[in-house]
């Protein structure tokens, strides 16, 4: 079966290259064995238009050349692009542009066309696409589901598991529903310092009232959102690979310093999979978050900064994780790849395979002792190796395919940032330079320091897009 963004693309290219054979939706469904109905609900959740209305518009905007540039017919121009009389192009025409082939030759007046669409890099994710984020207003709706208080680290996989036994068994219990077709997923902030969240699948329902017993009722207030629309091959399974990328787009549009919005904290979002449109040939994601508009007063005043600087004992401790070559000695990349495959182990559950082997709340270990940590020498002022892991209690069991390394009970020197996440992860000369004016010495040569990821610091955004990450030196 062809990817959706490999078909998609095709039907474009096809279309233009096509605009004087008689292409249509017909003929485009046959050549990419597909059905009529889904290559029209594809394109249309796509791009937000009918695939029809689409092919006609590009055709006479096609032919406004053939008007303008030459002096043939009317007659010869439509028959050219499949309509054979000239009244109906002429009708056709006047629909689309406000006047007709003749006035436009006469008068030169300037019109809008439709240009061609085209998919780009950016729209490429896995197996499927990815489009947004557009603004949309949602009203209130109520649904029904079952809610889950789940840990934040392992949110993703548990909650996979939930939303199919959902699916599968329990909606089907669920009356008056408005399309129990289409799953709901909301998810809830338990406060800002919880380390764990209310995930509830569900379904929407006419009213709050008569919720079976055993289910729970949410109410999503009408709100302005953000939302990303997600078309993949296959079911609706919510895998890394498609959460990893659907919150690096999220990610991108909130680190835009032109975008005219950001995200609201401490409300729901929701998940909309639909599984019934393509009978398991493509599914269709839906992410909303609310957002409110930015305003001078309220942006502007939060730059990016250093906020904190002090000292911070800790005691004799391990650290567990991976070492990584450094393919790249440029500063900038250095840190952006160790940005890059911080997201790879927590999407694919590495950090887990070291925390599990100790039964200590790594809270109580020190200040930030359950943060995952970026562990890096310098050398000749360049990163010359870097770790990813956790800082652990000594005596912890190393999990296969990682390493160790014992440190003493030490002193650190802390610097905290504030701001856009694919800024602070640069800040390390800046906050040298900080300890340094507070008299807080950080040697560079061959010294070790590292990077304290703390979930709700540095993985969960503020209101204003932006997040807390702790610079350490030993």
């Amino acid at each position: 079966m062809i990817k959706p963004y490999d078909l998609l693309n095709g039907v474009l290219h096809d279309i233009e290259n096509r605009l004087k054979e008689g292409v249509n939706e017909n003929a485009l469904a046959k050549e990419y064995l597909i059905s009529n109905i889904y290559l029209r609900k594809l394109f249309r959740f796509a791009f937000g238009l009918p695939i029809g209305s689409y092919i006609r518009s590009r055709k006479l905007s096609s032919s406004i050349e053939d008007l303008l540039y030459t002096d043939r017919n009317i007659q010869d121009i439509a028959m050219d692009y499949g309509l054979d009389y000239e009244q109906s192009y002429i009708r056709t025409f006047r629909r689309e542009f406000g006047l007709t082939p003749g006035e436009l030759r006469k008068t030169g007046q300037i019109i809008k066309i439709t240009p061609p669409l085209q998919l780009f890099d950016s729209n490429k994710l896995a197996d499927g696409l990815l489009f947004g984020p557009e603004i949309v207003m949602i009203p209130q709706f109520h649904v029904a589901g079952k809610r889950h208080k789940l840990p934040l680290r392992d949110v993703l996989g548990l909650a996979s598991c939930m939303a199919k036994q959902f699916y599968s068994h329990d909606r089907l219990d669920i009356p008056n529903a408005v399309n129990s077709d289409v799953l709901i997923i909301l998810c809830r902030e338990a406060g800002i310092d919880a380390d764990y969240g209310w995930f509830m699948p569900s379904i929407q329902v006419k009213t709050a009232d008569s919720i079976p017993e055993g289910f729970d009722c949410d109410t999503f207030p009408a709100s302005l959102c953000a939302k990303f629309r997600f078309i993949g091959s296959g079911d609706n399974e919510i895998n890394t690979v498609i959460a990893d990328g659907m919150f690096k787009a999220i990610a991108d549009f909130m680190d835009n310093e032109e975008q005219k919005y950001f995200l609201e904290r401490k409300k729901v979002t929701i998940d909309r999979f639909v599984s019934s449109a393509f009978e398991g040939l493509f599914n269709q994601r839906e992410w909303f978050t609310p957002v409110v508009e930015k305003t001078k007063n309220s942006f502007y005043k939060n730059p990016d900064k250093i906020i904190k600087t002090y000292k911070q004992d800790i005691p004799a401790i391990c650290f567990i994780g991976k070492k990584y070559p450094i393919e790249n000695k440029n500063p900038k990349e250095v840190f952006d790849k160790i940005l890059e495959n911080l997201d790879n182990w927590r999407w694919n559950h590495m950090f887990d395979a070291i925390e599990k082997q100790s039964n200590t709340d790594l809270k109580t270990l020190y200040e930030g002792g359950d943060s995952f940590v970026s562990l890096m020498k310098k050398k000749e002022g360049v990163v010359s190796e870097y770790w990813l892991g956790i800082f652990m209690p000594r005596g912890t069991e190393v999990p296969a395919g990682y390493e160790m390394i014992d440190f003493p009970k030490s002193k650190l020197g802390i610097c905290r940032v504030y701001g856009k996440r694919n800024s602070i992860i640069h800040y390390d000369a800046y906050c040298r330079k900080k300890l340094a004016e507070e008299g807080i010495e950080c040697q560079e040569n061959e010294r070790w320091f590292y990077q304290r990821f703390n979930w709700r610091g540095f993985f969960e955004e503020d209101k204003f897009g932006k997040r807390l990450l702790d610079y350490c030196y030993f």
